[in-house]
């Protein structure tokens, strides 16, 4: 083990961070690795530690942060001191099969090689077309929309292989835009020539495959850039800290505390007198709530803003809402129910966060959205809100499952309808909180209250499902089966609110401009499964019950 893994399992460990050590690239030294990780390097509007630069990079070519098993920042460093072996690799993510069929690629060849690109000239064809539709203001078509993205990453390779990094700080304090490491012009000459001439000499370094020298290089690079003016670099404590969240992986950890949290609460439910189990289920929960709530919290010190700006952080902060709802409900209610409903939740919205092709870097907002209160609070609350809703949906899964389990009359049916009905009530409160604050928002920013978006419309129609369903509930016309079924219903609205609305329809809230891609085959296999499970438990309602006379949850 080497010292760089020592350093940081023992970090880890400190904050209870399970994370799996990385190999250690053969090209790049250790010593050198954790010198160029530490470089600041302004990418995407922020300025941010090369690793990771390196990992949004990597992420955007190819889809992944890592290529195979070599570190992010061994990649992108030797693609830019050898790039020609790198263009012949299939480096380029296509995920979109027509254009995969335009470009003449294979059916199941996921990315192309820059040379091939290059060579075949048919996705630079395409551009003019699209650019002049563009400027006419006409909608793209997915096809349109899907080679602009992968021209996009084109580029991105492009500046990799020719050097095009931003390491040199401004000139001056009033400036703030960074300089290509190569032309840092506006520096005296002889500033230039030293950042030039170091910069150069780790290529060389690289390239020739000198250990010894690499971690030379990258220190004396290292001081060169922070002298060149070091009022513009970064504290040192912030690129630690960043390096640190991206090898702690502190929601990997989280979620492998949520399974453990389900596997011990559910033993607990099954198996009333097995208290160990319950104590180990519910002290996972509380330690996965505790990594989530630290990762969160260093993506809000990193970032300098609250951790609800893009749809990646959205599915970090709804199960959270989830795990803090249940932690007090089942303080108050002496219930192990809502531990699981919340453990299950967030376990399968850690998962989708960390598979799902979503941007997970901590990136700036746009100008619009930047210093308004109104508009922090109002996300917050907003999405806190599908937090409580998605709990109870899982609360009704649970009461759907007990329902099909044929036993009969389950005692614990009744205290689960309570449950649910409670976790509605914050539910509703919260989703109608926070559409009273959009609007506030909606005035302070485009000078109206309301303007039927569609992502106001949806969370309108979701409120209303919800409310029927507890003046359902509460006049008696919805009991039992019927609020758990009317629960599962009113979460498809507000899946259509929180996802079909950012991806498919073109709104002042959509991520996708209209420009949606084909459902994805998890979604449809989730939305039939649903639909069997809702048809499933209705019919086993209506069959004759026995009385339940068996022990057990």
């Amino acid at each position: 083990m080497t010292p760089r893994t020592i350093r940081w399992t023992c970090a880890a460990l400190c904050l209870g961070l399970a994370s799996a050590a990385r190999p250690v690239s053969a090209a790049l030294p250790p010593d050198a690795l954790r010198t160029i990780r530490r470089i600041a390097v302004q990418d995407r509007g922020r300025v941010k530690p090369f690793d990771s630069f390196a990992r949004e990079t990597l992420a955007h070519i190819t889809g992944s942060p890592q290529h195979g098993s070599e570190d992010s920042v061994d990649t992108v460093l030797t693609i830019m001191a050898e790039p020609s072996p790198w263009q012949a690799r299939p480096m380029i993510e296509v995920p979109f099969l027509p254009l995969r069929e335009v470009l003449g690629m294979g059916r199941h060849e996921p990315r192309a090689s820059y040379n091939d690109l290059v060579a075949s000239r048919k996705l630079m064809r395409m551009l003019p077309a699209i650019v002049e539709k563009q400027q006419r203001g006409d909608k793209l078509t997915m096809l349109e929309q899907e080679t602009m993205d992968a021209f996009d990453r084109f580029v991105s390779f492009s500046g990799l292989a020719e050097q095009k990094v931003n390491l040199a700080p401004p000139p001056s304090a009033i400036e703030q835009v960074w300089l290509p490491v190569l032309e840092p012009a506006g520096h005296p000459d002889d500033r230039q020539a030293v950042i030039r001439e170091a910069w150069t000499a780790l290529m060389n370094d690289v390239r020739a495959g000198r250990a010894d020298a690499i971690g030379v290089s990258a220190r004396r690079l290292a001081e060169r850039l922070r002298a060149a003016n070091p009022a513009a670099y970064p504290a040192s404590w912030r690129i630690e800290l960043e390096v640190f969240y991206n090898h702690a992986s502190p929601f990997r950890a989280a979620r492998l505390c949520y399974l453990a949290a389900v596997l011990g609460l559910l033993v607990a439910l099954l198996r009333p007198t097995h208290r160990l189990a319950a104590r180990l289920g519910l002290a996972a929960l509380w330690g996965g709530a505790a990594l989530h709530a630290a990762g969160i919290l260093l993506r809000v010190v990193l970032g300098g803003r609250p951790p609800v700006s893009n749809f990646y952080e959205t599915t970090l902060w709804l199960p959270f809402v989830a795990v803090v709802l249940a932690l007090v409900f089942g303080r108050v209610y002496r219930a192990a129910y809502f531990g699981l409903a919340a453990a299950i939740l967030a376990g399968i919205m850690l998962t989708l966060a960390d598979h799902l092709p979503l941007d997970s870097s901590i990136s700036p907002v746009v100008a619009v959205l930047r210093s308004n209160l109104w508009r922090t609070i109002h996300v917050l609350t907003i999405v806190a809100s599908y937090g409580a809703l998605a709990l109870a949906t899982v609360l009704a899964h649970v009461y759907g499952a007990l329902v099909l389990s044929r036993r009969g009359r389950h005692p614990a049916l009744a205290s689960l309808d309570l449950f649910l009905y409670r976790t509605i009530q914050v539910g509703v409160v919260l989703l109608a909180g926070g559409i009273m604050l959009g609007a506030v928002w909606a005035n302070a920013s485009w000078g109206r209250y309301w303007g039927w978006d569609p992502k106001e419309t949806w969370a309108l129609i979701t409120l209303l499902w919800f409310i029927a369903v507890l003046h359902g509930r509460f006049a008696g016309w919805l009991q039992g089966v019927g609020v758990a079924l009317s629960t599962i219903g009113g979460f498809l609205l507000l899946l259509m609110t929180y996802y079909g609305v950012s991806f498919y329809l073109v709104g002042l809230h959509s991520y996708a401009g209209g420009n949606a891609k084909p459902l994805p085959a998890l979604l449809i296999g989730y939305l039939v499964a649903e639909v069997l499970f809702v048809l499933a438990v209705g019919l086993a309602a209506l069959r004759p019950r026995k009385p339940f006379s068996a022990p057990g949850v």
